[in-house]
């Protein structure tokens, strides 16, 4: 291992020493020299090959390193600050001890120090269970060892590696886009093929490929520059199969630009892939080479840049922000800085900060780490939202609390107890005193039962109304006009219809024709045997000419009781054709108005009917007292005021089922108010509806909405 240095320490005449005062370090760890630091000074890393970790650490940690051997953390203080110009501290030696002895690098002294050992190790393995549901989201399979492959294959790729291919590349990159804009029409045709079955297929087939040339070109640039690569594997998020290449190797690099390079290796891989098939697209003939160079050159490229070059998860694009800033533990470090400026933030406790930073770099970081914390939490939830539809209801609702509690709850829990054990031994600042007294306060506001109204999207509307439907197809004839007055058998609607006149013809002529010969029957007694088929004929022609009337009067059609007309369509007018179950308008009754009002699961038992309420029309009249006249028992399955449904524009979340019934998206009751006044209604009025219900917290609230939500549906 060129450049490497050996950390076991010199042992002669201090064996005692070493093994009472400093844990001794273990003999197979290596010093490699590391990259420099932003401000110029050098840096070195411990490479801990049975574990295939490294620790990148400083001067002064090398300089204590190098005199490990004396085995007093003042003696090596004391040596280091004569021999160099660091500050040494007997303290900044101790603190290197315990991060060695932390992170596993030292040898256990004696059966005490075995025992240390094995519980650090314990406290951080997982029994089964919590391995499980930690887990069960995110398997990391390890398949091969890809580096004897990779190693005779660096020789065969060495040119790809070169100024002259990248110019190469893109002059090839520049071509593809020339031949494909020429055949622009046939290209975006094809896009279009793949939103089928088989284009679907395709298309995993196709990512499947691209994903493993990304994994090789990290793996080739890796070995490129004499990184080792020691495993390949898949991944299972989310049961969605993930390839992955440990490329960690790579922090033995202390030329930054080559780390960069293996960094991004995987998606230049795909783009090159993308550019060699959009060539080959333009050259081909139609056929399935066609169609999978199409795939190559369009979707796959598209995909692994808006994936792999999100900074805010572990993917490419996170080691290119880490290595492109130089921090390594960029996300460690920044949620540990965040950590710690939330905290100055809310308490003010004056702590010294992780670690010194200039002002740009933490601004950078601090950005960096609040929006992975944004990102994530609702990744997350996104997450336990989609692992409660991957299971049946009781074990999907098991999951996804999990899921939530697991990444979500358990962490911000952590956190404020890290706050209180802050806070606990100190007198307060005033920032910590102004801090929890708005705590308590939203704590107050959250527990106590202030707010008794409940709101509901609501309907003003006559209680007796009738939506008025063309019962076949016709033609208008005669139409009313809005906002006219009838009594009931009023004409309201008339329609014609060629088809249903000459149908009444053809059966009226069938009747007069059967008893015609009915007739004649009577006259002739040969016949007498046929009588009985002739009456039956005459009876068969007598019901279909009464079913053509009756629907020839359905054309006509008549108000069923005394009211208002509206709601008609200005394209109705005589001579337009209407097919059967047109609507042609409302007729209400204006003397009867009732609020039709849909209300949320968790409030129905803050009130019963006769409490009081306030209907806010739309229009911002004036608004009606009201009275809760009847509450549904059970919810609504479908609704029929399709005023307040969201795909008219209401405010009622509703989808269209099959049939084009409006299914509400949440469970809603109905509730129907009366005027306290009387009131004559002029039109149909949506609005909203406050009612005056029984006093309850916003966390009683939540609770009830949440236990409602658990209880519908996992099926109890």
């Amino acid at each position: 291992m060129a450049g490497a240095v050996t950390l076991a320490p010199a042992l002669t005449g201090r064996v005692e020493r070493v093994a009472v005062t400093l844990p001794q370090l273990r003999p197979d760890l290596h010093l490699l020299p590391g990259p420099a630091t932003p401000d110029g000074a050098p840096s070195w890393t411990i490479h801990d090959p049975s574990r295939h970790r490294f620790f990148r650490i400083g001067w002064a940690e090398f300089e204590y390193l190098t005199r490990w051997d004396l085995g007093d953390p003042a003696s090596i203080a004391a040596a280091v600050a004569a021999q160099t110009t660091l500050r040494a501290r007997t303290a900044d030696v101790q603190d290197l001890a315990a991060f060695l002895q932390h992170a596993g690098l030292t040898v256990p002294r004696g059966p005490a120090g075995l025992a240390d050992m094995l519980a650090e190790q314990n406290r951080g393995r997982l029994s089964a269970g919590s391995w499980l549901l930690k887990n069960y989201l995110f398997l990391r399979l390890r398949l091969l060892n890809p580096d004897a492959a990779l190693a005779a294959l660096v020789p065969l790729t060495n040119w790809m590696f070169t100024r002259r291919f990248v110019g190469a590349m893109v002059g090839l990159a520049l071509l593809a886009l020339y031949l494909i804009g020429r055949q622009w029409d046939g290209f975006t045709h094809s896009l279009q093929e793949m939103f089928t079955l088989e284009g679907a297929l395709m298309v995993a087939v196709a990512l499947s490929a691209a994903k493993m040339v990304h994994e090789f070109g990290h793996g080739i640039a890796a070995r490129h520059y004499g990184c080792k690569v020691p495993a390949m594997g898949v991944a299972l998020m989310v049961l969605w199969p993930v390839l992955w290449t440990d490329t960690t190797d790579a922090w033995r690099l202390t030329n930054r630009r080559h780390r960069l390079v293996v960094d991004s290796a995987g998606m230049a891989a795909e783009l090159v892939l993308a550019v060699l098939a959009g060539l080959a697209w333009a050259l081909l003939s139609p056929g399935p080479l066609r169609s999978a160079a199409f795939l190559l050159c369009s979707s796959t490229w598209l995909l692994t840049l808006a994936v792999n070059l999100n900074p805010l998860m572990r993917f490419d694009g996170y080691f290119l922000l880490s290595d492109g800033l130089d921090i390594p533990n960029l996300q460690d470090r920044a949620f540990a800085l965040a950590r710690w400026q939330l905290r100055q933030w809310l308490f003010a406790l004056g702590a010294p900060p992780p670690e010194p930073l200039s002002p740009q770099l933490r601004r950078i970081m601090l950005t960096y780490a609040y929006c992975t914390w944004v990102y994530r939490f609702f990744l997350f939830l996104g997450i336990a939202v989609l692992v409660y539809h991957l299971a049946f209801k009781l074990l999907g609702l098991f999951l996804m609390a999990v899921e939530i509690w697991w990444f979500l709850a358990r962490p911000i829990l952590r956190e404020m107890a890290q706050w209180w054990a802050a806070l606990r031994p100190r007198a307060l600042t005033r920032r910590s005193r102004v801090t929890l007294g708005l705590a308590a306060f939203v704590l107050v506001l959250l527990a106590l039962p202030w707010r008794s109204e409940i709101t509901a999207p609501a309907l003003l509307r006559a209680e007796h109304q009738a939506t008025i439907y063309t019962a076949a197809d016709g033609d208008l004839l005669h139409s009313s006009a809005n906002g006219r007055q009838v009594l009931a058998g009023d004409v309201l609607f008339a329609l014609g219809s060629e088809t249903l006149d000459w149908r009444h013809k053809q059966a009226a002529a069938t009747v007069a024709g059967q008893q015609a010969d009915l007739a004649g029957i009577a006259f002739d007694p040969s016949r007498a045997a046929g009588l009985a088929e002739a009456q039956a004929s005459l009876q068969g022609a007598l019901a279909e000419l009464r079913a053509v009337e009756n629907e020839q009067a359905g054309l006509v059609i008549t108000a069923p009781f005394a009211g208002t007309l509206t709601d008609i369509s200005p394209q109705l007018r005589p001579g337009a054709t209407l097919p059967r179950r047109e609507m042609l308008g409302i007729l209400f009754d204006p003397r009867d108005p009732v609020v039709e009002a849909y209300v949320e699961e968790g409030d129905i038992a803050r009130f019963a009917p006769g409490a009081r309420a306030m209907f806010y029309p739309g229009d911002t009249s004036a608004p009606l007292q009201l009275a809760v006249a009847s509450v549904s028992p059970t919810s609504a399955r479908l609704l029929e005021a399709s005023d307040l449904a969201s795909v008219y524009g209401g405010q009622l979340a509703v989808r269209k089922d099959p049939a084009g019934h409006l299914v509400p998206e949440h469970a809603v009751y109905r509730v129907l108010l009366r005027p306290t006044a009387p009131l004559t209604l002029r039109r149909r009025q949506p609005g909203n509806l406050v009612i005056e219900g029984d006093r309850i917290s916003p966390l009683r609230r939540l609770y009830d909405r949440a236990m409602a939500v658990v209880v519908r549906e996992s099926g109890l």
